[in-house]
């Protein structure tokens, strides 16, 4: 064990704990990687704003589609935490690292998460809550998430 000026360092992480970090600093990477080459090539790298997306058409109704597996490809947008994550929903911000990580711990013990919520406008998804569900889920390969989705209806498209 490594000393330090006589006392004795314990390493109180955990297996689990440990992998989680290292997954979480791999999404990181990803994301601070994704972010400079999208400053290179002046594309934006952020997440939609379900805000700007209802604010350029008009509201006609909205009604649940029920509980049902979206492609993860099809989330592009947020309700509210477009700072915190890149479009491909990698972690951008490190205030993100514990509640990722305790998501990922979960996922790996086999703890059945709850369904994302997204509202749905078109053919696009807007994360209402689950973005670090949505997250782990993509850094774990995953494809598709289940959510309960709410499909809003405008009179003008996107």
């Amino acid at each position: 064990m490594p000393e330090q000026r006589g006392l004795v360092v314990i390493n109180v992480m955990g297996e689990l704990d440990q992998v989680a970090l290292r997954e979480y600093d791999r999404a990181r990477s990803i994301a601070t990687l994704r972010g400079l080459i999208s400053r290179l090539l002046r594309r934006s790298n952020d997440l939609l704003t379900l805000d700007s997306v209802l604010r350029d058409a008009r509201f006609k109704s909205q009604h649940s589609l029920g509980i049902r597996a979206v492609p993860i490809n099809e989330i592009v947008g947020s309700g509210g935490r477009t700072d915190d994550f890149d479009r491909a929903f990698y972690p951008r911000r490190d205030v993100t690292q514990e509640r990722w990580m305790s998501v990922d711990k979960a996922s790996r013990e086999g703890v059945l998460l709850p369904p994302v919520e997204l509202r749905k406008v078109n053919e696009h998804y807007f994360v209402m809550d689950g973005h670090h569900r949505i997250s782990v889920a993509r850094q774990h390969g995953q494809r598709f998430i289940d959510a309960h989705v709410v499909e809003i209806i405008m009179t003008r498209h996107i």
